[in-house]
This record gives C-alpha cells, structure tokens and sequence, in this order.
C-alpha cells in the first residue's frame, strides 16, 4: 500500500481533530468512551444520546478516540519506509533521536505548566521519563494533568519494538498482528478494568495497530475506485458495530485504519494536510489549553458550538507557532550536531 506524504498527513489531520476534540468535550459535558475499559453503561448513554440535539459531542466524546490507532498505524508505516530493507540503523542513535523529539515536544510544556499549576513533581518525573506508563497499574505514574501523555511512552515502547519487528517476515508479522487481537478479547473478557486500562496504555493494546503499518508500508496494494468505495463503507459498518458490541471492540482499531485510509484516497484537502503537519504540536499543547479553557470560561458547556470553536482555533494558531520554534529548534540542533 502506497500512501502519499501528503495523504498521511490528511489522515493526521482528521486523526488530530477527533483527539482534541474528544479529549475536550469528554470532561466538558462528562461524556465517556470505552478506549481503556469497556462499560455497557457508556455504551448505552451514548446510544440514548444518538438522535437527539446533543448528539455531534455523544459521538466526539464517544467515538473520537480512534485517532489513536491511527497515529499508531502511520509510526509503523512511516518507520518502515524510511528504514525497512536498510541495515543501516544503529539502536542507540535511532532511539535517541526519538528521545530528543518527545522531549523538545514536552519539556516546554511541563515548564508553562509548572509556572501555573503547583502539580506532583514525582508524577511528572515518571512522565518525562516515560515510565508512567509503566508504573500506572500500581495507580501511580499516570497525571491527569496536563493531559494524556501516556501516548508518549507507548509510542516509545514502538520505537524500541521496532528494531525487533523490522527484521521479522511478513507472514510472522501476521502472526503476531493476529496475537495482539486475540490477547486483547482475553483482556476485554477476563480482566478487570484496571487491567485492561494498563493495557491500553502500553504497547499490547495497540500492537496489532502499528504491525499493520509496518505490513502496509511493505505491500503494495493497488485497488480500483469501486473496491475502495466498497471497503469504505463495509468498514465504516463494522466500525459502528465494533464501538457499540462489546464481543467486536477488539477489530475497532483495523476497521478505523481501513475506513480511513480508503475515505481519504479522493481527498486533496490543504487545510487537513496543514492540521496533520503541526499535530505532534498540537497533541503536545492541547491539554494545556484544555486546562486553562475550563478555568477561564466554566460555563463553556452552556455555549458547546461556541466554546469548541474557540478552543480548537486556539489550539491551532499556537501549535502552528509551536512547531514553527520546532522546526527551528531541530534544524538548529543538526547544525549543532554536524
């Protein structure tokens, strides 16, 4: 499967955009989702919820968590292109300059952070070492504030993997794709909710995820306007199914990735393509905001349109400034680094 620059960061875009928004509405309006433990009593809320005026922020809190996956599945396609079949990547310079960037992304706004809020300073240590993640099925590592960083130490759990998984065949990355599914309906069914949590803060809950863009990256796959179409609906189908059927919820991550690579095949979108540019920033700032947005205005609930405008235009003139220092910042460290 050949997916383009530009369309990856199409599927960054709208991947971004669902994130910011659900991790904004899901407290705003205390609206939950099954992305960690799954609960009938969610479930049935937000199908309550689905036709009524209230139903746009059910379905953001509800259903916009599937941008994670598919964050998971670009790292694994991006990774593979740019070092599958080279014999050239040395482990401790490649993790290190992975090291670099989550800190370049964090480092900042812990220190804004700081300079506002009094916080646990041993939780965010865990953070900034990434161990948070680890460390949370004891109930310790994981801060709430200032937002969901346990995607960092996940993702570089995958950058670790990945040494490991790019030298495997295809067919036994197969293999292990399939066995991520079949341990996570274990966990869905036989664990508690602690348990799954942990899960899915590590690399066993998305696993399946990122091999799939590893596989993705190694075949190519060329499919006619009418097979994509099909796919695109059968996936968008199963993917509805596999949020709300509890014995389905472990295939939502394949189906979000099918459903979406195959709705942006048409799509020449500038502004998505810009949103997918800047959102590791965005990821990195929104919760700040998020946090001084519930401070400043806590009757944003009672204007949802307005309130969600504002803050996502907020979060994307700064993280456009933010990357741009980034950017900077990067090309000033390679030069430093020649």
């Amino acid at each position: 499967m050949d997916l383009s620059r530009d369309r990856c960061n199409i599927i960054k875009g709208i991947a971004i955009l669902l994130i910011m928004i659900h991790n904004f509405v899901d407290e705003l309006f205390k609206i939950y989702s099954n992305e960690m433990a799954y609960s009938m009593k969610t479930t049935q809320a937000f199908l309550d919820h689905l036709f009524t005026a209230d139903a746009v922020w059910y379905i953001f809190a509800f259903c916009g968590w599937i941008g994670v996956p598919l964050f998971f599945f670009l790292s694994g396609y991006g990774l593979t292109k740019k070092y599958d079949g080279k014999s050239a990547l040395k482990p401790g310079p490649f993790i290190k300059n992975h090291l670099v960037k989550l800190w370049l992304l964090l480092v900042p706004i812990y220190l804004v952070y700081f300079s506002i809020y009094t916080t646990n300073i041993q939780s965010a240590i865990t953070q900034l070492t990434f161990t948070n993640v680890i460390l949370s099925y004891c109930n310790f590592g994981i801060s709430v504030d200032p937002g969901p960083y346990w995607f960092f130490g996940a993702i570089l759990q995958f950058y670790l993997l990945f040494i490991v998984f790019r030298k495997m065949k295809t067919r036994w990355l197969w293999v292990l794709c399939a066995v991520f599914i079949v341990f996570n309906y274990c966990i869905l069914y036989c664990a508690d909710a602690t348990t799954m949590k942990w899960t899915r803060y590590n690399f066993l809950g998305w696993g399946a995820t990122f091999i799939l863009g590893i596989i993705a990256a190694r075949n190519r796959l060329d499919l006619s306007k009418r097979t994509n179409a099909l796919l695109c609906v059968a996936s968008l189908v199963a993917l509805s199914a596999c949020l709300v059927i509890k014995w389905l919820a472990p295939f939502a991550e394949v189906c979000t990735i099918v459903f979406l690579v195959t709705v942006t095949r048409p799509m020449k979108s500038g502004w998505l393509r810009f949103i997918g540019v800047i959102s590791p920033s965005i990821f990195a700032l929104h919760p700040l905001i998020r946090m001084l947005f519930y401070s400043l205005f806590p009757a944003g609930a009672d204007y949802p349109l307005v309130t969600t405008v504002v803050y996502a235009s907020i979060v994307i003139l700064a993280s456009w400034i933010h990357h741009l220092v980034l950017d900077k910042t990067n090309q000033w460290l390679k030069t430093v680094g020649h």
